[in-house]
């Protein structure tokens, strides 16, 4: 017998524009967060390894950002762009003290994909006469029309007459590198055919390249040194804006406050959201000062700076500075990674085990030789665990992904961490297993 409330929620269900016909039973309805913990309307816990879409880089619901928040509240909690706020410019001159060398100047927005958007609308203002803004093979840069088009090629893509066209340009995979070359030769390879596509095969100025230091929903691809250098060379031999993607790597998740920091890149826009607000939506852009170059209306929002989301962010932002979260997230990215290899030794399905900081994966395979992508065995792994009260991230969408993530927020207990990986040894036991099965029965 339904109760009330469950009768409520299930009609919910059905009314939600995102959900299938008659909703989907199989998703969790989460009522809690806690730190590391979410809780469902059962009553259940979990650990969410997913920092809520790798967002709560600070633990859920932290007394600092909530505490900010409410005081807030009391203070003002809408100002239209042509107004500033204490809180706004508080976390303006916050953002610029930890930013990448040379990055003084700031803007916030709401969400990721419009603060894409705002960097590319920077690269355009600063080169009127570009045709291009370069992107690379599977990126992922969010869900607008605009960064859907900048993204991997979106199944059954209905929207293509009204999104831009981008320049699509080839990167190295150092765990599938082009045919018999190794991994450093793909990526001199890369690096030439960039410059090949630039000089012969571009019609008309690029205005900005655009890229994640560590590649997320398209797979955490994991670049070198030696291409952040190359792509840094490229980009200034043919004046074209360095845009680094942040929205996943910023705010301490490699093990340094950026990505840039971690691989020495030196970007001329670095885009930043999810970890910045502590839970609350928030987003932004730093730039170097000679490309802060925006007209009266070129990028205003309404709730473009909305206050309570600045003063949980500003909360945030402290808080990983004073717990030091960018050494908590090395050391328990280190234990992960060690506690992966691992499992690795015993685990055929683990073909490639990746990092930095906290930023950690492991891609599963069929088959080590081929490195065919287990899909499927990738969802099992996944549903398995979070029956178990474990919940980690798949890679892409639609089972289009074959990566378990196991990034929860910065500043897990090591006894969570653990517990996790342990539950993560098992599934993966079960699966394999169910792989023998299905070839024996075959």
């Amino acid at each position: 017998m339904l109760t009330h409330q469950s009768q409520i929620h299930a009609r919910g269900r059905q009314a939600l524009l995102h959900e299938p016909a008659g909703g989907d039973p199989d998703k969790l309805t989460l009522v809690k967060a806690l730190g590391s913990l979410v809780w469902d309307e059962a009553g259940k816990e979990y650990i969410d390894c997913t920092a809520q879409a790798w967002s709560n880089n600070l633990g859920a619901n932290d007394p600092r950002v909530i505490e900010a928040a409410i005081e807030q509240t009391r203070q003002i909690t809408h100002a239209r762009p042509t107004f500033h706020t204490p809180v706004l410019l508080e976390l303006a001159e916050l953002m610029v003290s930890i930013a990448p060398r040379g990055l003084d100047r700031v803007g916030f927005t709401l969400h990721g994909s419009m603060a894409v958007e705002m960097a590319l609308k920077l690269a355009m203002r600063n080169r009127p006469d570009a045709q291009h803004i370069a992107i690379l093979h599977d990126a992922y840069h969010g869900r607008s029309l605009t960064t859907m088009a900048a993204s991997w090629p979106h199944p059954g893509n209905v929207f293509g007459v009204l999104q831009p066209r981008f320049l699509r340009l080839p990167r190295p995979d150092l765990y599938r590198p082009r045919a018999n070359l190794t991994s450093a030769e793909d990526t001199d390879l890369s690096l030439q055919l960039i410059r090949d596509i630039l000089a012969k095969g571009t019609e008309g100025p690029v205005a900005a390249l655009i890229y994640e230091p560590i590649q997320g929903n398209g797979g955490h691809n994991v670049f070198s040194t030696r291409w952040h250098r190359g792509i840094r060379e490229i980009c200034d031999e043919h004046g074209i804006m360095l845009i680094i993607d942040e929205v996943q790597t910023g705010l301490g998740r490699t093990g340094r406050m950026w990505a840039s920091d971690y691989y020495g890149i030196d970007p001329d826009v670095l885009v930043f959201g999810k970890g910045v607000g502590g839970g609350f939506p928030l987003a932004g852009v730093l730039a170097k000062r000679r490309y802060a170059k925006f007209l009266a209306g070129d990028d205003q929002l309404t709730f473009g700076q909305f206050p309570i989301a600045l003063a949980a962010g500003l909360a945030a932002v402290r808080a990983i500075i004073a717990d030091d979260l960018c050494a908590r997230a090395a050391e328990n990215g280190k234990y992960a990674t060690q506690r992966l290899l691992e499992m690795q030794q015993r685990h055929p399905l683990i073909g490639d085990v990746r990092s930095p900081g906290l930023m950690v994966s492991i891609e599963l395979v069929r088959d080590r030789i081929s490195k065919e992508p287990a899909t499927t065995e990738s969802h099992r792994v996944f549903e398995l665990a979070q029956e178990r009260g474990v919940i980690f991230g798949e890679s892409r969408y639609g089972g289009l992904g074959n990566l378990i993530k196991i990034k929860p927020p910065l500043d897990i207990s090591r006894e969570h961490l653990a517990t996790a990986l342990d539950v993560l040894d098992e599934v993966l036991t079960i699966v394999e297993g169910e792989g023998q099965e299905r070839f024996h029965d075959h």
